[in-house]
């Protein structure tokens, strides 16, 4: 049986891989230069990981589940990735504020680890659009 995909799988794996290479960034500027002597939060891993189950379910499993059920994983999948910014960005506003508005003698590493973190941000928006998007999109079952 093949398995036919729609626009709101599109939108959701385009979601969950936006999200996966925020994450990526997330870890990668956690634990390399600057940051690295810093303990690394583990909620933003946890956040992001549980909503890409969550679309990966959306994606290939979707027929098994009621629409209430599918709705409530992608408000789900959406929530968890806004609690992952929020700890993303509470981790890096000492960095912003060394760099942005106390710009004296701070070492360039500090200001590479805060502008790679802003992509990973960006990326995290990214997803969280394309799963609100995702959310309003119509689907088979509807039609």
């Amino acid at each position: 049986m093949k398995m036919q995909l729609e626009k709101t799988d599109y939108a959701v794996g385009l979601a969950a891989a936006a999200s996966l290479i925020g994450l990526a960034i997330y870890i990668f500027t956690s634990v390399s230069g600057y940051l690295a002597s810093s303990p690394v939060n583990w909620l933003p891993v946890a956040g992001t990981g549980i909503a890409v189950i969550l679309m990966a379910v959306l994606i290939f499993m979707k027929q098994k589940f009621s629409l209430l059920a599918a709705d409530s994983m992608m408000i789900g999948s959406a929530a968890l990735l806004l609690y992952s910014i929020y700890e993303f960005v509470l981790g890096r506003v000492s960095l912003a504020a060394d760099v942005y508005f106390i710009p004296v003698n701070y070492p360039p590493s500090e200001a590479a680890a805060l502008h790679i973190s802003i992509a990973g941000l960006v990326l995290y928006f990214a997803a969280d659009l394309a799963l609100i998007i995702a959310a309003f999109m119509k689907r088979s079952e509807e039609k």
